[in-house]
């Protein structure tokens, strides 16, 4: 189960240990701070209500925390048919790879990482 703190100063990153983008952004990562919590999709459980803030912390619509370039995704006919926010939450919970990652967390924002050295770009670090 994961949540996030709400107004908490702590740092999570959420990655998927699978990706190599998501690899080398943690390394990165690791280099400005050792306090980051690191959350790999592989390995948690993602609830509902993670995927909710997450969303609202990012901005995006419920769609947008889709990775939609995965390619395993692209070959599900399922997936043309989403259409409601709850299916696409239920999507992530029950295939975390799907999740666009890696994603950086801190108090009440959250920005999806491209490259690793988007990180330079954020103040907070």
């Amino acid at each position: 189960m994961v949540m996030i703190e709400g107004g908490s100063s702590e740092m999570i990153f959420v990655y998927n240990s699978k990706r190599d983008l998501d690899k080398q952004a943690l390394a990165y990562i690791s280099v400005f701070s050792d306090k980051i919590v690191k959350l790999d999709v592989q390995s948690s459980v993602l609830e509902h209500s993670f995927l909710v803030d997450l969303s609202s912390r990012l901005g995006v619509g419920y769609q947008d925390l889709v990775d939609h370039e995965c390619e395993q995704l692209k070959s599900q006919e399922y997936y043309l048919h989403l259409s409601t926010p709850k299916q696409y939450i239920d999507l992530i919970v029950k295939h975390p790879d799907y999740l666009k990652t890696p994603v950086l967390i801190y108090g009440d924002k959250a920005h999806f990482i491209s490259k690793e050295t988007d990180l330079l770009q954020l103040s907070f670090l």
